[in-house]
């Protein structure tokens, strides 16, 4: 999938459901949201049965728990037919295109580039520096 769509995708549900909040959109969404001890697993993302599903580690804390539903929101609107990879420390930097997709997809559905440069008047602007206002990992910089 070529960014420009998954960017035409973030900005559909935006303009569409007026959030950018990945938990409120996935319940919009009828993606169902479960919280389970995954153990060392942030979350992963299945369909049964037409019923979309991501799987969020309820030992998270509740930044780590919202980046994981965006990612995984992202394979559900990206990727609805795909059983994905769990999602773990060691997967958030993989080099499979479906979770670099899912990472942009996160990414770009968090932050709000427009907001965050009105609200620093474009002074003293950077990447870190919007990822850490935005509560994202260092490592989703090359996805901004």
């Amino acid at each position: 999938m070529e960014l420009p769509i998954v960017d035409e995708k973030i900005h559909e549900l935006i303009s569409n459901y007026e959030t950018r909040d990945p938990i409120q959109l996935a319940k919009l969404l009828n993606v169902f949201i479960i919280e389970e001890d995954l153990g060392e697993i942030y979350g992963y993302y299945n369909r049964v049965n037409r019923i979309k599903m991501i799987h969020i580690n309820s030992r998270l804390d509740d930044l780590n728990k919202r980046t994981t539903t965006a990612h995984e929101l992202g394979h559900a609107v990206l990727h609805p037919s795909e059983n994905t990879p769990m999602l773990s420390k060691t997967t958030i930097v993989s080099e499979l295109k479906i979770e670099k997709e899912a990472n942009y997809f996160a990414t770009n559905l968090i932050v709000d580039k427009e907001k965050y440069f009105e609200e620093y008047n474009y002074e003293n602007v950077c990447t870190y520096g919007m990822l850490n206002h935005y509560g994202l990992p260092e490592h989703f910089a090359r996805y901004i």
